[in-house]
């Protein structure tokens, strides 16, 4: 009862402090709705009699937009002008042009810009957008067989699309692509693809003289959105630009707090295998802490360390390709997890040790054991030393033996776990498999920090997010456990001797899961 009552204060604070950043924000948060990495690309190819039109758009999502930044403010002094961004434009339009292969008959078609332009929409954090715009053209014959494969930002994730159509006296046939865009030119992307974005980076048609056509059917229809809002992640992003004061830095930090609690309990971050790993290991509440505090921790370290790769190192190590290769690590670190925890529950099974009671028991009479010396005593069943039990059980002592007991220490019952500290193996995987892939939010909290010089504003932002995330997963391991004990008392041994096993299970199948996941993402 007590631990549901603290469950439930701690939950109404978070909604509460929650609540308070809604009524707090100066204006709706809104993020890209492909993520903060994200470089989007998108070619619409239109033929005309005698001529091929290449209409390229970029679209940078908060984070590549910053690391652009310095190449566009080329004066260094903050403040992007009219003719900085045109003159940006300039150069970047030759620069994609290097990478686009265009061809008739295997034979390329020259082409050359013919007009550009570069302009910010608002993002996260108070961080631009940088949308980007270019035409390109060239000479076409009558007829022949085109083909299109644009290589620009091949190492980086994105909507990547490409369209094709022809205006009167052309025809097309055989086309690879649709005639619209279902993005509007990467204006409002499909909501049912934006789990996975269309990556179209070639096309091919056949042409000649003829009726105007259409390309072939777009993939995709429906509601679109051109900006996802983002009721913690956004609200905890705008934190940054706060005034503040020491009133407001209290209340940010708290915020902060919240957010990261809130953001803990949605998908990610281990909650499950660390909720299987307690339950599987018979660890106490009170070792939830250090799970959470570690969890905590790996969680600004890892957000720390990506931002450095995203604001110095991103030129070397992409920051979207370095999340594969987390989760990966992740991925793997679970599987062994699991597997370690596999092996050792099966073999405690097969010595017939009770896997939640960390012993066998030869079925001798309590009433023998106090007449046996403490020296067979301690031979027999060492409980001294490792046998303990549910804070809720009543433990009694033989003085002569130095035998603690608890009651109904039947045979037919599941026992209580092992109250061992968690090893240093055990602690760091489950801090990697809850922290080592940090929050997309939170980077861009730090991103957003180092942009309006509030580095160390930041910092404290991102303590007090990861704080939140390890106080949401401490009450999350508190009620595995507690769910845990309730188990035990009402199933008996039957249901409850499997625990464990599927504990075990559970985690090897989800860092499967992850390690393939990643796998298909490098």
């Amino acid at each position: 009862m007590k631990l549901r009552t603290r469950a439930l204060a701690t939950l109404g604070l978070l909604a509460g402090m929650f609540g308070a950043a809604g009524l707090l924000g100066a204006a709706p948060a809104w993020a890209h709705p492909l993520g903060n990495f994200t470089v989007n690309r998108y070619s619409g190819i239109e033929l005309s009699p005698g001529t091929v039109r290449v209409h390229y758009v970029l679209d940078m999502a908060e984070i590549p937009t910053y690391q652009e930044q310095p190449n566009i403010d080329a004066n260094g002094d903050g403040t992007v002008t009219t003719a900085e961004r045109q003159a940006w434009a300039d150069r970047k339009a030759p620069e994609l042009l290097a990478h686009i292969a265009l061809s008739v008959g295997g034979r390329p078609v020259g082409l050359r810009v013919i007009g550009d332009a570069m302009r910010f929409r608002p993002g996260q954090g108070g961080l631009p957008i940088l949308r980007f715009a270019a035409d390109f053209t060239g000479a076409l014959p009558r007829t022949g067989s085109l083909s299109y494969r644009d290589s620009n930002y091949a190492d980086h994730i994105g909507w990547q699309e490409i369209t094709a159509s022809s205006a009167n006296g052309v025809a097309i046939a055989r086309v690879s692509v649709p005639a619209n865009s279902v993005s509007n030119e990467l204006l409002a992307y499909p909501v049912d693809l934006l789990s996975s974005p269309l990556k179209v980076h070639m096309a091919t048609l056949s042409f000649g003289p003829g009726v105007s056509t259409v390309g072939g059917n777009a993939d995709a229809t429906g509601k679109t959105v051109s900006g996802a809002p983002v009721a913690s992640g956004g609200s905890f992003a705008l934190l940054v630009q706060w005034k503040l004061t020491p009133l407001v830095l209290a209340v940010s930090l708290l915020l902060a707090f919240a957010f990261g609690g809130i953001h803990a309990l949605g998908p990610g971050h281990g909650k499950t295998i660390m909720a299987a790993y307690l339950v599987g290991r018979g660890a106490k509440r009170r070792q939830v802490a250090a799970v959470g505090l570690a969890v905590s921790l790996m969680h600004t370290a890892s957000v720390l360390i990506l931002g450095v790769v995203a604001l110095v190192l991103f030129r070397e190590f992409p920051t979207e390709r370095v999340y594969p290769y987390l989760g990966l690590a992740t991925g793997l670190v679970v599987v062994g997890l699991g597997t370690a925890l596999l092996i050792t529950r099966v073999r405690a099974r097969r010595r017939g040790v009770d896997p939640w009671h960390g012993h066998s028991h030869p079925h001798v009479p309590e009433r023998e054991l106090v007449t046996v010396g403490a020296a067979s005593a301690a031979s027999v069943h060492e409980h001294a030393s490792v046998h303990e039990h549910h804070e809720e059980e009543h433990l009694h002592s033989d003085e002569r033996t130095g035998h603690d007991h608890g009651h109904d220490h039947g045979h037919g019952q599941v026992q209580v776990p092992l109250d061992r500290p968690l090893s240093s193996r055990g602690l760091a995987a489950l801090a990697v498999s809850g922290g080592l892939l940090p929050s997309p939010t939170a980077l861009v909290v730090l991103t957003s920090a180092v942009s309006f010089h509030r580095l160390g504003y930041g910092l404290g932002l991102i303590a007090a997010f990861s704080m939140g995330l390890a106080t949401a997963l401490i009450l999350v391991g508190s009620v595995a456990i507690r769910a845990r004990s309730l188990m035990s008392k009402r199933l008996g041994g039957t249901v409850t001797a499997v625990l464990p096993l599927i504990s075990a299970a559970v985690i090897l199948g989800v860092g499967a899961f992850l390690t393939l996941r990643a796998i298909f993402q490098l």
